[in-house]
């Protein structure tokens, strides 16, 4: 279902010390049936098993996500979906992402019927944003670290006027070091740290995409939060309305 990847040189991108934090990313990650037969099994638009992100928060407007939806129950996806997702968050492969990023001891998420608390299949529609922030660090229900990301895209045809790009943002928030194309059968493989900044500030088309998260043990986990960090991009708009939602949505408890 994997294309067989060069570890070796991946391991030397993605510990690549000019970039603000580790991560690398990866084209022609599933074999081309696969990559197909899952963007065929992608649910369309109108479906209904699609669930949506926080419109409010406290009665708010929420600034800092907007049009964005997710499936995440192994029910609501297709056979091939569940086959992949499992394969990804599995032992097995595990060892694999060890060798990608000279990581040790990463462990499958074993929550959510064995998907994990992140993973599932992700849709941003027209006119919709995530703004830049930093991951969640700690897994609510198991106490592990999240320590790795994958985010992958199954987006064919995709212009440059579609915008969609994934922000990678420097410890500073101060310059906008990369943007990275949402292009069919990519992913995107990133260390999850405190200043791991990233987010899609605009999309002008309907954007597929799915993701799931690693782990590690720490014995240090009360010292690691367990919601995402929004931060501002220079001269961001409605900066006082972002720093208000971000605090509020750090605060809350719907794990």
């Amino acid at each position: 279902m994997i294309n067989l990847q060069d570890c070796g040189k991946l391991n030397k991108e993605f510990n690549d010390t000019s970039k603000p934090y580790r991560y690398v990313v990866i084209d022609n990650f599933f074999t081309d049936e696969v990559a197909n037969q899952l963007c065929d099994d992608y649910p369309l638009q109108d479906d209904k098993r699609w669930y949506r992100f926080r419109d409010k928060i406290e009665g708010i407007k929420n600034v800092l996500e907007q049009g964005m939806y997710g499936i995440s129950k192994k029910e609501d996806m297709s056979d091939l979906w569940v086959e992949v997702l499992l394969k990804l968050n599995s032992l097995e492969y595990c060892k694999t992402l060890e060798e990608m990023t000279g990581f040790s001891e990463i462990i499958p998420d074993a929550y959510n019927d064995g998907l994990g608390q992140w993973t599932g299949l992700r849709v941003m529609n027209k006119g919709s944003h995530q703004l830049i922030h930093s991951d969640a660090r700690l897994h609510p229900h198991l106490k592990l670290e999240k320590k790795l990301t994958i985010v992958g895209w199954l987006n064919k045809d995709w212009k440059e006027s579609d915008s969609g790009y994934l922000e990678i943002w420097n410890n500073e928030m101060t310059e906008c070091v990369e943007k990275v194309e949402p292009l069919f059968n990519r992913v995107i493989l990133f260390d999850n740290t405190e200043t791991s900044y990233h987010g899609v500030p605009k999309v002008n088309s309907y954007r597929k995409s799915f993701l799931l998260s690693l782990l590690k043990d720490t014995k240090n986990y009360k010292e690691i939060r367990p919601k995402a960090l929004f931060v501002k991009r220079p001269d961001e708009p409605e900066e006082e309305l972002i720093d208000k939602i971000a605090i509020a949505r750090a605060n809350l408890k719907d794990y």
